[in-house]
This record gives C-alpha cells, sequence and structure tokens, in this order.
C-alpha cells in the first residue's frame, strides 16, 4: 500500500509480523506487504543472513512495484489461511 504517494514495505521477523500489520493498519496502511523471515536474525553468519535476504526479496519487490489493489488480494487472501484468536462471548 502506499502511504503519501510512497509505496511501503514492512521487513520483519515472524515474530513481529502481525504486530507489524497491527501497527501499519493504525497508521492507514492496513495492506502493506511484508517481507517476512524467520526469527531470529541476530548472530546469523553472513552467509545465512544473505540467504535469508535473498529470500525476501520477491516480497520486497512486489510490494514496491505491485497496484495496490493486487497488494490488497494477496493480503486478503493469505489472512484466510492465518488462524484466528477465539474470544470468549462471556467473561471467564
Amino acid at each position: 500500500m502506499e502511504r503519501h504517494g510512497i509505496p511501503t514495505v514492512l521487513i520483519a521477523t515472524d515474530t513481529f509480523a502481525q504486530f507489524g500489520r497491527r501497527m501499519a493498519t493504525t497508521q492507514g496502511c492496513p495492506f502493506v506487504a511484508i517481507a517476512e523471515t524467520p526469527n531470529p536474525v541476530r548472530g546469523l553468519d553472513p552467509e545465512s543472513l544473505r540467504k535469508r535476504v535473498e529470500a525476501m526479496l520477491p516480497a520486497v519487490v512486489a510490494g514496491l512495484t505491485l497496484p495496490p489493489a493486487e497488494l490488497e488480494r494477496r493480503v486478503k487472501e493469505a489472512a484466510k489461511d492465518r488462524a484466528r484468536p477465539v474470544r470468549a462471548s462471556l467473561p471467564v
């Protein structure tokens, strides 16, 4: 999604990706592209880090080049496969 005309891509580890999506939504970018890698990245040797970055490149390029409608479609499609927290209808 674009914010002020600038394409936006969030880069995060899997631990923080959903938090990043929530924060992006509060800032008006609910369909931001997220390039995600497994946590942790701290302490990785340069070659392992390079492999992680290369694996994220398609998501970065997509986030910077795809039309906003396509990014929205992809985010909504991916959301269908995610488990959602169940909330009780009555206080526990």
